[in-house]
């Protein structure tokens, strides 16, 4: 009976513990720890890897070759080419990092190095010749145009000096030029339209190179290689884990004073590279877009398995500021407002390109009417990324814009004299990572130990309740079993004293028998005989 109450015991402590541990702590346990360890400390490996990615992101540009430029002079609708990839590999970390433990933040430079990557191009080269719309031209006229209209003459002189072998809007130049090494300003002419607008270019366009002798290089993307950013500061989530890489200011201001209303000046989200663990499956996501000086937000797309592991999907777009009324605050005028899918960076790059999502993909219909060429393919073109909710961590996220030059009819400049009236797309880039190797290995064990607890418990529960059940046969079974006492009667005492005494008696005689056999044998009676 004590071994079948020991056994129940054994059996229901199993089983509680498991439950307790299994379904109960376990999980908060879990969560405890996801939260320590993505937060920004110092002892966080996480922080590295926030600080400084070990592996490079693949940059990919694809430009728009115009095949018609002439014809274009005269009115006819740009015929487009994509070619690409080229790529690249970004090297992204934060410099000048200072942690402030009073607020609980950590403010950092971005900087990110562009090396051009043969192999993942394949017959592609960086210095190929390319044709794409002149994009210097183009944006200096476009924002003359727009604030100081007066001046275009003197712009219409200056073109001519400057580049005097132009026939057209459009630029052939090498792929590193255009991207990154610089295409040459003649700024050595004396007259003074050249003067003043070459005073205006090295003043206004941010990355203008000089040479020293008065020849300027302008490139889209020099500026942002090798070159540190607006001073970023964000919560390290230590004190509360859901403010995790929130944005509390950019270049030391804590709003954005661009926009129309005090909303869409409102700095919301994290920085983009980190987001707070354990999100839920409908939570919205929101990040600070550096380049359109803005916040965006998405909610999820949906849920999927990626490389093994069930992720969030999260499926972004540009908006729709012209029927949108929380994004009436990004038009020009409350009347003036882009179409679906646009968005204009004036304002934040200080010159007037526009981006969508590559060819043009959820844009206005009226765009895909001006230009022949685009083929927007939603597996290809979108704005995604897939995260692994419980620790946040990006599986795969692929971020594509394309940029785009707005063109139409000018009498006062020469070039643009005749041109249709389109948005020109230039190029579109994809900055993606795609986890591998040991992160993701990382990100996995966390679901083996998960299943190995999840397993564990069921097992507990099992044997647990297979003890007990034991136990439970095991008394009914010894229950069963009797045990009889013998009875003693009074006759039968008396015969049992009869036959001790009789045998006393017995081992009396004996013992006198073996003495007088000592001592008949004993004084050599033996040799008597």
């Amino acid at each position: 009976m004590i071994l079948s109450h020991k056994l129940s015991m054994a059996g229901g402590s199993l089983i509680v513990f498991s439950v307790v541990f299994g379904f109960l702590a376990f999980e908060q346990i879990l969560k405890f720890g996801i939260r320590d360890q993505t937060a920004l400390r110092k002892r966080n490996a996480i922080r590295s890897l926030y600080l400084k990615l070990p592996f490079p992101l693949d940059f990919h540009v694809y430009f728009f070759n115009v095949s018609n430029p002439m014809e274009v002079q005269t009115g006819s609708i740009p015929i487009l080419e994509e070619i690409g990839p080229y790529c690249y590999d970004e090297y992204v970390e934060k410099v000048d990092v200072v942690d402030n433990d009073g607020d609980d933040s950590l403010t950092y430079s971005p900087y990110s190095v562009y090396k051009f990557n043969q192999e993942k191009s394949g017959i592609l080269r960086d210095d190929d010749y390319v044709t794409v719309i002149h994009p210097l031209i183009i944006g200096m006229v476009n924002l003359v145009s727009r604030d100081m209209p007066a001046l275009l003459p003197i712009v219409n002189k200056a073109i001519g000096l400057i580049f005097p072998d132009l026939e057209s809007i459009y630029l052939t130049a090498k792929v590193k030029d255009i991207l990154f090494d610089g295409m040459a300003i003649n700024c050595k002419v004396t007259e003074f339209p050249a003067k003043a607008v070459c005073t205006q270019i090295k003043s206004k366009i941010p990355g203008i190179k000089t040479t020293g002798n008065e020849v300027y290089l302008f490139s889209l993307l020099g500026p942002r290689n090798a070159t540190k950013g607006k001073r970023v500061k964000v919560l390290r989530g230590i004190s509360k884990s859901k403010d995790l890489g929130k944005i509390l200011e950019v270049d030391g201001k804590r709003e954005i004073h661009l926009w129309g209303t005090p909303e869409c000046n409102t700095l919301r989200g994290t920085d983009g590279w980190i987001f707070p663990p354990l999100l839920e499956p409908e939570e919205e996501i929101s990040t600070y877009v550096s380049e359109m000086c803005k916040s965006v937000s998405a909610a999820p797309a949906g849920t999927t398995v990626l490389k093994g592991i069930n992720v969030l999907h999260y499926d972004m777009d540009l908006g729709d500021m012209d029927h949108n009324e929380d994004e009436k605050c990004y038009c020009d005028t409350p009347k003036t407002c882009l179409k679906k899918g646009v968005f204009d960076l004036s304002k934040c790059m200080g010159v007037p390109i526009y981006v969508t999502l590559p060819h043009f993909l959820k844009t206005d219909e009226i765009y895909f009417k001006q230009v022949k060429g685009m083929h927007p393919l939603p597996e290809k073109h979108k704005l995604e990324v897939f995260f692994e909710p419980m620790t946040a961590a990006p599986i795969a996220a692929y971020k594509r814009i394309q940029f785009n030059l707005p063109i139409a009819p000018n009498n006062k400049i020469t070039l643009m004299k005749n041109l249709p009236e389109a948005l020109h797309p230039l190029l579109w880039v994809q900055e993606s990572v795609d986890l591998e190797g040991p992160l993701l290995k990382k990100v996995k064990s966390i679901f083996v130990v998960v299943k190995v607890i999840k397993v564990a418990r069921w097992f507990g529960i099992a044997v647990g309740i297979a003890i007990i059940g034991f136990a439970v046969f095991h008394y009914f079974n010894n229950k069963k079993e009797v045990k009889i006492t013998p009875v003693h009667h009074p006759q039968s005492v008396s015969n049992s004293l009869t036959e001790s005494n009789s045998n006393r008696a017995s081992i009396k005689e004996s013992n006198i028998d073996k003495r007088k056999v000592r001592s008949i044998l004993n004084g050599h009676e033996f040799d008597r005989y």
